[in-house]
C-alpha cells in the first residue's frame, strides 16, 4: 500500500514517538483503593490480541477516577502499550468507556494532525518497531520497556491521507473477518461443521 521500501528511498520522514505524541506516560504507580464495582482498573493482561479487554476483578470509584484521570486523560484514538512481561503490544482506545490502568501500561496520545491511530497501531506492530522495542527492553528477571525507550522509537510518517486509506483498509479487513467468523459460527450451530 505504501510502495516499495519508502523508508529506504527517503520518501517519508521517520520520526520518534516523542515528536509524534502529545503525551507519553504510564498508569498510576500507587495502587488505588479498589472497590467491588465501579470503573474498571486494567492490568497488562487486559491488553490481549492487541485490543483492550475490560474484564477485571478490580474497580475504582468515580472520585478515584477523577483524581487519576488528570494524569492520563484517555480519549478515543489514544493507544495503550504493554511495557512489562508481555511487552510491546499496542491497543487503541476504541470507545468512551471509563477505565484507568496500572503503571505497566504506557499511555500514548498521538498528535492527530500527524498520526491516524489505526496507522500508529500498525506501525507499532511492524517488524522494525518491534525490533526497536526488543532492543529497548531492560532487566533480566522482569523485562521492562521504559518510557524513555518508548520516546525513542521511530516510525515512518506517510501523509495523513495515506494513513487514513490504510486505516479504512484495515477496518474493512476486520469487518470481513468478523463476518466470516459469524458465518462459520452459524454453520457450526446448524451442524454443518464439526
Amino acid at each position: 500500500m505504501f510502495g516499495d521500501n519508502p523508508i529506504e528511498n527517503g520518501k517519508w520522514k521517520v520520526e520518534s514517538l516523542e515528536d509524534l505524541c502529545k503525551i507519553i506516560t504510564d498508569g498510576t504507580h500507587q495502587p488505588p483503593k479498589f472497590t467491588t464495582s465501579g470503573i474498571p482498573f486494567l492490568f497488562v493482561s487486559n491488553i490481549a490480541g492487541n485490543k483492550i479487554t475490560y474484564e477485571t476483578e478490580k474497580y475504582i470509584s468515580e472520585q478515584t477516577y477523577a483524581e487519576l484521570y488528570k494524569r492520563t486523560p484517555i480519549e478515543i484514538g489514544d493507544l495503550l502499550l504493554s511495557t512489562v512481561g508481555s511487552y510491546g503490544h499496542p491497543a487503541i482506545v476504541e470507545n468512551d468507556k471509563k477505565f484507568l490502568f496500572q503503571r505497566h501500561i504506557a499511555y500514548l496520545k498521538p498528535k492527530t494532525d500527524l498520526l491516524d491511530s489505526v496507522y500508529f497501531h500498525g506501525a507499532l506492530l511492524s517488524p522494525d518497531a518491534q525490533k526497536q522495542i526488543e532492543e529497548g527492553v531492560r532487566g533480566i528477571a522482569q523485562k521492562t520497556l521504559n518510557l524513555s525507550e518508548i520516546r525513542k522509537i521511530k516510525i515512518p510518517v506517510p501523509p495523513l491521507s495515506l494513513q487514513n486509506s490504510f486505516a479504512a483498509f484495515v477496518q474493512q479487513i476486520d469487518k470481513s473477518k468478523f463476518e466470516i467468523a459469524n458465518s462459520l459460527k452459524r454453520l457450526y450451530n446448524k451442524g454443518m461443521l464439526s
